[in-house]
């Protein structure tokens, strides 16, 4: 790794300098001020070598980290121990017992010591957790909500084999209401007064195609809201890919073949070559045929297979989805969905329906969760065997990918806006990895390249496909829209963050920031994700928390400041998301006299606000008393209007390493000339925090005041107007202070809010999406 120094005048600023200027107020009394490392902040704390705490057992050392009170509780539900043996513990959150839906806190540890721990957890739940509604009051009404001419659970088979799936002889598809804490809105803030006690249980139908949870209020017995199970990957034309002769794997045994309904002894469309897992393939009866709804598995008198028609897509898509099996199996250990094992069910020439189930038609496949099928359809012209069977090898390995996806935590990543996005990407990546894994050859970095119609993704450049390469720049799908909020549109922005760290470029992204990456070449790339995926992202975890998921998984897999960790930080930057600002820049300006510290992972220059545009027309002075320290990820530039005095001394270094600061430190910016040096050593950011953010009716700042003083709260959009600004007067009381501004009237986008006080100016990059 290469470091770039510039220096000026006759000394470097001195560690313990820029250590003081990085502190971070984390706890009010600083309790833990001796183990936790400055900048970490609720949600993402980190601990400094030698803690004596445990991942298995942090929570109840230490409650009050997250401010738990005694009717809460965190209990281990996973345990992993990773590629590079580092231990991850996955909690999930009870209140009085009863699981609150979606909240996971993971505790990681690092050669035996607890070194992170990170998620979410809702404080002040304050409820009574007795229902006033029976369990099967709530079935009732979640029947009644979604009425269906066959349930699964009236399908012999399908219930038989839920049993076999399950491991369990007590298991149904019939709905099983389980009691929970959930969101009233699943899109509302994760903050106590949006949650209430409700009955969770799903719902399947196969006439219409049902696939649902339902929340039934276990007080009123209203019907709160819905969740989709079925993860459909829609798209146009898609052409079976053909991989010419290859081996399948059949299984000879007694079972029921094709529509005659009678018992055999045959080969059969099974792989039961895996021990504890069993790939069956289906054929299921099209629309228009009489026998509509049933499934049939194929079989052979002597394993010659016929080689068109429906027999060559269950076939084809037998042999695809073992080969994901075994990329799964080989490159991580993974077994199945769960990782342990399990049947998997196909179900080939899969009919779908528009909305209001009238029109049929055959273009698409989905993974579906809970009952953990995969299902292919025939294409544009509903002929199975033809050129566009919905069975290619990266559409395999993406519906495959979605049910490990499902397994990895107890709420995984919800199908909707960002997270959705996320969990569609990851699908795209391992669909990528699946493909190249048995085809070998150059990476195409295309999804569903063998369409007719060509491809519908593009890691290389999504823009060719209407889909956006930066984090809310041209082609960025509403999250208020259609496909649950943009899920298969948003998702490209971490197709090409992965395509860029793999390998490597350059460019200037939609924000008008040139950036370079070098790549780590797919087999790193894939190993960050997979950690990312299965150890740190879960519920409605967005972009921002990805970008700091994937730098830790680096981390984790490769050593602090590694090129890998750096590429990562670049590769996100480049695609436009970061912690705390929409470009990564920071501005200086004003005068310093004693000690002045400023860092952005991306560049900071002597210039004024940071929007769109740097106006190149401040002044900025370093007088001879002062010792000032500028670190940048990429680049320094000091405009005309920058004077350092004879006698003083600057420090302007280039880390590549801080493109990768997942928690970086606002820019200090203050006229100095009435503070000692003493008065103005501390970080700005030990006085101020901003959340949440994404936000949805308002922001929190978290400031400290030593003196009651004026507080202005100014909001700027990204283009630099201003679209509300707040005087708080002296009437402020001193020491800690919180003040909420209200965002309900600003539309879903970036914002800057710029917080002035005591003649310092504060600037913190926030999102708002209602």
């Amino acid at each position: 790794m290469k470091t770039l120094y510039l220096f000026i005048a006759l000394s470097m600023i001195l560690d313990s300098a820029i250590t003081n200027a990085q502190q971070q107020q984390f706890i009010p009394d600083n309790k833990y001020e001796s183990i936790v490392k400055p900048g970490s902040k609720l949600g993402w704390i980190e601990f400094k070598k030698g803690t004596t705490y445990k991942g298995d057992n942090i929570f109840n050392q230490a409650p009050d980290l997250l401010n738990m009170s005694g009717d809460d509780a965190l209990s281990i539900f996973k345990t992993n121990t990773d590629l590079a043996g580092n231990k991850h513990y996955k909690y999930a959150q009870y209140y009085k017992g009863i699981r609150v839906e979606g909240v996971e806190q993971y505790a990681h540890e690092r050669n035996g010591e607890l070194h992170l721990i990170n998620g979410d957890f809702v404080e002040g739940l304050n409820m009574d957790i007795n229902p006033l509604i029976t369990p099967e009051q709530s079935v009732k009404t979640t029947l009644a909500a979604f009425p269906a001419k066959k349930y699964m659970w009236q399908d012999s088979i399908a219930e038989a084999n839920f049993k076999l799936k399950k491991n369990d002889p007590d298991a149904t598809l019939y709905p099983t209401p389980e009691l929970l804490i959930v969101k009233r809105n699943a899109r509302e803030e994760s903050i106590a007064n949006n949650y209430t006690l409700a009955y969770r249980m799903y719902v399947f139908a196969k006439i219409p195609q049902i696939a649902k949870y339902v929340y039934i209020d276990a007080v009123t017995g209203e019907l709160i809201r819905t969740r989709e199970l079925e993860y459909n990957c829609n798209s146009t034309s898609y052409e079976t890919t053909y991989n010419g002769t290859r081996t399948v794997y059949t299984d000879f045994r007694t079972e029921e073949c094709d529509i005659s309904g009678d018992d055999v002894t045959k080969y059969f469309s099974i792989n039961d070559c895996n021990a504890g897992t069993e790939i069956r393939s289906y054929y299921s009866a099209s629309y228009d045929a009489f026998d509509y709804g049933e499934d049939y598995l194929k079989c052979s008198d002597d394993n010659i297979w016929y080689t068109s028609g429906s027999t060559k897509m269950v076939m084809t898509s037998l042999w695809a989805v073992a080969q994901a099996f075994k990329y799964f199996d080989v490159t991580y250990g993974h077994e199945s969905f769960d990782g342990s094992s399990g049947l998997i069910d196909i179900f080939n020439n899969k009919t779908y329906f528009t909305d209001d189930d009238d029109e049929p038609y055959c273009g698409n496949a989905n993974y579906t969760n809970i009952i953990d099928n995969l299902s292919f359809g025939a294409g544009s012209d509903c002929e199975t065997g033809t050129l566009d069977d919905y069975n290619p090898l990266d559409i395999v390995g993406h519906e495959y990918t979605h049910g490990i996806v499902e397994y990895a935590h107890f709420d995984a990543l919800d199908y909707s806006e960002e997270s959705g996005a996320l969990n569609e990407s990851f699908a795209d990546i391992f669909g990528e990895m699946v493909e190249h894994y048995i085809e070998g050859g150059e990476m195409t970095w295309l999804h569903g390249e063998d369409m007719t119609t060509g491809p519908n993704r593009s890691f290389i450049n999504p823009n060719d496909v209407n889909d956006p390469d930066t984090y809310f720049g041209s082609y960025w799908a509403s999250l208020d829209g259609d496909d649950n909020g943009g899920v298969h549109t948003n998702s490209s922005v971490q197709n090409h963050m992965f395509y860029l760290l793999s390998e490597g470029g350059s460019g200037t992204n939609d924000n008008g920031i040139e950036y370079y990456v070098d790549g780590i070449g797919w087999n790193a790339a894939r190993s960050i994700a997979w950690q990312a995926m299965m150890e740190y992202l879960d519920g409605s975890d967005g972009y921002i928390i990805a970008r700091n998921a994937w730098i830790q998984s680096a981390i984790d897999l490769y050593g602090s400041c590694s090129q890998e960790v750096i590429s990562v930080g670049q590769a996100w930057q480049a695609v436009g998301v970061t912690e705390f600002t929409a470009f990564d820049r920071a501005s200086i300006c004003g005068s310093f006299v004693s000690i002045g510290y400023a860092d952005a992972t991306y560049g900071i220059e002597n210039s004024t606000l940071v929007f769109d545009d740097f106006l190149l027309d401040c002044t900025t002075t370093i007088y001879t008393t002062a010792s000032v320290t500028f670190e940048s990820g990429y680049y320094i530039q000091l405009n005309p209007g920058f004077t350092a005095l004879s006698g003083a001394t600057l420090t302007a270094w280039i880390d590549p390493c801080e493109v990768s600061d997942y928690d970086p430190d606002e820019v200090r910016l203050a006229d100095t000339e009435n503070y000692s040096e003493e008065e103005f050593s501390p970080s700005i950011n030990t006085r101020f925090n901003l959340y949440p953010s994404p936000a949805d009716n308002y922001i929190t700042i978290d400031l400290y005041l030593e003196n009651p003083t004026d507080v202005v709260i100014s909001i700027f959009d990204i283009a630099g107007n201003k679209v509300s600004e707040k005087l708080y007067q002296s009437t402020i009381i001193n020491g800690n202070s919180s003040i909420a501004s209200d965002t309900k009237q600003l539309s879903n986008g970036m914002y800057i809010a710029v917080v002035q006080m005591d003649g310092i100016s504060w600037q913190e990059k926030f999102i708002v999406q209602h």
